[in-house]
């Protein structure tokens, strides 16, 4: 597996479409790619950045096999140590038990419940994590 830099558009476009969103609906953004064998198997996209303050990540993946150690310390070194932001927050939907455990194993802290939030009318869950918080970096 390889880590994957300087193909905003592509992961954008590859996250969004795995989340089944817009292709356009994470434009402008950043990302981060991981490819295995040539093919993008999973992607973060950080968008809605807010200078010195925070940054939206929004993850999405075919193999689970992607979220080493080192694949996931470099998705947080992006925005706590490049960018020297204090918090970053994503969104999932509620009713998508292996995602809200997959972001409690992150260590990102629930804040809220917002009905019909989510793509296609679902209840979403809303996270951050603040840097002191993060055992990534």
């Amino acid at each position: 597996m390889n880590l994957v830099f300087g193909k905003d558009e592509e992961v954008g476009k590859w996250v969004a479409a795995q989340l089944g969103m817009d292709d356009e609906a994470f434009y402008p953004c950043t990302a981060i790619g991981i490819e295995k064998e040539g093919k993008l198997i999973a992607g973060v996209v950080y968008n809605n950045y807010q200078p010195e303050l925070l940054i939206e990540m929004s993850i999405a993946s075919l193999d689970k096999r992607w979220a080493t150690r080192h694949n996931i310390k470099a998705f947080f070194r992006y925005p706590f140590i490049q960018l020297g932001l204090e918090r970053v927050q994503t969104l999932c939907k509620a009713a998508d038990k292996g995602v809200v455990m997959f972001n409690k194993r992150l260590g990102f802290t629930p804040e809220g419940y917002h009905r019909k939030a989510f793509h296609g009318g679902h209840d979403a869950i809303s996270w951050s994590m603040l840097k002191p918080e993060c055992k990534w970096i």
